[in-house]
């Protein structure tokens, strides 16, 4: 009976802050919470309702998608916003590709620091995705992934959850599945252009056939009009390098940070 209780308290204390997030996020009600962090709205729903305690994963949920810290939810410690995270921002302000104008909105933090909130495309979007990447009624539907970075950044971006193990070498340049890659995108009129593979090496292409793809671009080439694709998995026999023809991609962004799964 006491563990009973202690549960019931402890949900009440989470629910509370759950509102307390989507204030802050000036998200209307749960079911833009649900959109938000990638979860059905019925499930959400029955949270919300007393139906269903709050998740133990609910605070890995909230960094992952939103930014709020997942040990402010889940043991009531540090800031709600992770202000001080330290990613892999730096890389981003150095992109060299022209900047075009874009939608990805940013939330001053202070300090020198913005959290940038964007589309995440996940595992179960990949599909829908190739038919509604230009759709913006489509895109702002989609759950969101943040970052924290030290300037603001134009041009637009997403992000993609990473299925599979191609790109991974159990090195530090992998690309582990589950891990999420934040991508700014080379628009089309600079295609014709080399990419900057020396400096951003790892690339998301949109393909029109083959969906969603993570690898490294090793060779580009603007006068045939195609790329070639390098998997770091070191089995070859399963992930060959292999050419795609640039008149069959749909987009392509540079992958300029990665969130690993955890």
């Amino acid at each position: 009976m006491q563990s009973t209780g202690n549960q019931v308290e402890k949900n009440a204390k989470r629910l509370s802050k759950l509102r307390d997030v989507m204030q802050v996020k000036k998200l209307k009600d749960d079911i833009d919470l649900a959109k938000a962090i990638g979860i059905s709205q019925g499930y959400m729903s029955e949270i919300f309702s007393g139906k269903k305690n709050v998740p133990k994963t609910f605070g890995q949920k909230l960094e992952d998608s939103l930014g709020i810290s997942r040990k402010w939810f889940d043991f009531d410690e540090g800031q709600m916003l992770l202000s001080d995270l330290k990613s892999n921002s730096n890389d981003i302000g150095e992109i060299q590709y022209p900047v075009e104008p874009g939608d990805t909105p940013f939330i001053q933090l202070g300090e020198g620091q913005y959290l940038m909130v964007m589309p995440l495309v996940n595992e179960y979007a990949y599909a829908g995705y190739l038919s509604g990447y230009a759709d913006t009624e489509y895109i702002e539907e989609l759950p969101k992934h943040t970052i924290v970075v030290t300037k603001y950044h134009r041009g637009q971006y997403r992000a993609f959850e990473i299925v599979g193990d191609s790109m991974d070498d159990n090195t530090k340049e992998s690309i582990p599945d589950g891990s999420v890659v934040t991508g700014r995108e080379i628009q089309k009129h600079h295609w014709n252009s080399k990419f900057h593979t020396h400096r951003f090496k790892d690339y998301v292409i949109v393909h029109q056939t083959e969906g969603i793809i993570t690898k490294r671009i090793i060779h580009h080439d603007t006068i045939q009009g195609y790329i070639t694709c390098r998997s770091l998995n070191p089995d070859k026999a399963n992930y060959p390098d292999f050419d795609v023809q640039l008149d069959e991609v749909k987009q392509i962004f540079n992958i300029v940070n990665v969130s690993l799964a955890r």
